[in-house]
């Protein structure tokens, strides 16, 4: 998917929300590190956040802002009166949600999602989601059937289907769930590594029916130095 077959891109940033005030782990850096690639470049890029109301979308100036406060060159804001409301938010979130809501281009409740994809973003852009976060039925529907999008996922491993002793039995359900509907719904799968490759499509495989297609670490807005570093980071 190159520049002058995709539209737009949108990264989905729900998981680098749930971290917020947190040491980012691997996974984490790499959602940032895709966030910081895919801006300013001459597709335009957007930022999709689940948040307890609904939706957030963000433009690419909104991408930056968060970009800085992520990487500690900005402050994050004040908490607003309406993100104290939800106690299982720490600090960190709520002070996270309250600067999102402030930067966002548009908003939506759940039931929502098709009608503000559609209503700001151009038909065949790409949905990628890095960090598996809000990777649920909803969301996919809403890009491919509601506004007409294509669905990007990456996998970094499969290490909860090839030790699921070392996991927990909802880790494993959990991962499992999310496998199927990468095999499912996505319509391309990037890998860090052919082993990843290799082992995702064992068990793909093994479920039946399609198995989605795939490629490298490199993806197109994505050069190739960068998606080294994004495929290291993803194994730390």
């Amino acid at each position: 998917m190159s520049d002058s077959v995709v539209s737009a891109r949108l990264l989905d940033l729900t998981r680098l929300f749930s971290r917020a005030g947190r040491v980012l782990t691997g996974v984490d850096r790499v959602e940032l590190a895709y966030l910081k690639a895919l801006v300013g470049r001459r597709t335009p890029a957007f930022g999709l956040v689940r948040t307890p109301l609904g939706y957030l979308l963000l433009d690419e100036a909104g991408m930056r802002e968060i970009t800085a406060r992520i990487e500690g060159r900005a402050e994050w804001g004040k908490a607003s009166r309406l993100s104290r409301v939800f106690g299982k938010l720490d600090e960190a979130q709520q002070r996270m949600l309250s600067d999102l809501r402030r930067l966002a281009i548009g908003r939506s409740h759940r039931r929502g999602l098709s009608r503000l994809l559609a209503r700001h973003l151009p038909p065949h852009f790409a949905y990628l989601n890095v960090g598996h976060s809000n990777l649920n039925d909803r969301v996919i529907s809403a890009v491919k059937h509601g506004a007409k999008g294509r669905v990007v996922v990456l996998v970094h491993d499969t290490i909860p289907l090839d030790h699921p002793l070392l996991q927990t039995p909802k880790s494993v359900e959990r991962f499992r769930d999310m496998l199927q509907k990468v095999r499912t719904h996505a319509d391309l799968v990037i890998y860090n590594s052919r082993t990843t490759r290799r082992d995702a499509e064992r068990h793909m495989s093994a479920w039946g029916g399609r198995t989605a297609g795939g490629c490298g670490a490199s993806w197109g807005g994505v050069g190739p130095a960068s998606a080294r570093g994004i495929a290291a980071g993803a194994t730390a």
